[in-house]
């Protein structure tokens, strides 16, 4: 009987044990079975903002995208007009520094005329162009370029008092009934009823 009681205990303390291992590993599983719910439940929680975050940046990104393209857009047309701009502002500056070119030269042409004179006036009182040059504190290239300028500005002077002396008398003859034909020579012919067509201009 003893030895009966104890094995049934024995069998009894087994069961014991398996039953609490078992409901140990039922316990376990429950609650692994609720974290992953937790889990997952967190996991929707987290990808609805997510999802909406992404969509909000890619409509940010297309709306940047839009705003630069017009700015793109904007700016190619200013600088087109800038570009038209400056190139009327270029082509007047042109144009003004063309007319302060000419009149400069005009003007240093006028002045070149009077050095000329100058030059011919004290080389006419015999003096050498060595001396002109240093009495004027230029060159002796110069003092020749000057007097040539000089010599050319009288002989044009004087074709033009020839054709002045020669168109006047055409006139005299016309207005007093000379019936004789009057010819200039043959390369200033003077026609009464024209003004000179043509006028020397004095070499530099």
């Amino acid at each position: 009987m003893v030895e009966r009681h104890s094995k049934a205990t024995t069998r009894k303390r087994r069961s014991s044990a398996t039953l609490e291992r078992l409901d140990a590993a039922r316990r376990r599983r429950a609650e692994q079975l609720e974290r992953e719910r937790e889990n997952e439940a967190r996991v929707d929680a987290a990808l609805r903002p997510f999802a909406e975050a992404m969509t909000a940046i890619e409509a940010v990104e297309r709306r940047r995208e839009d705003r630069i393209r017009a700015l793109s857009a904007q700016l190619d047309r200013k600088l087109a007009e800038l570009d038209r701009h400056r190139a009327a502002k270029v082509a007047e500056f042109e144009r003004s520094a063309e007319q302060v070119r000419a009149d400069a030269e005009m003007e240093i042409g006028e002045w070149r005329a009077v050095m000329a004179t100058s030059v011919a006036e004290i080389r006419a009182a015999d003096v050498g162009a060595a001396e002109t040059a240093a009495l004027l504190g230029i060159s002796a290239k110069a003092v020749t370029a000057l007097s040539r300028s000089a010599a050319a500005a009288l002989e044009v002077g004087g074709r033009r008092s020839a054709a002045d002396s020669t168109h006047t008398e055409a006139v005299d003859a016309a207005t007093s009934g000379d019936e004789r034909a009057v010819e200039a020579p043959a390369d200033e012919q003077v026609v009464p009823s024209e003004p000179d067509s043509e006028v020397d201009v004095p070499a530099d």
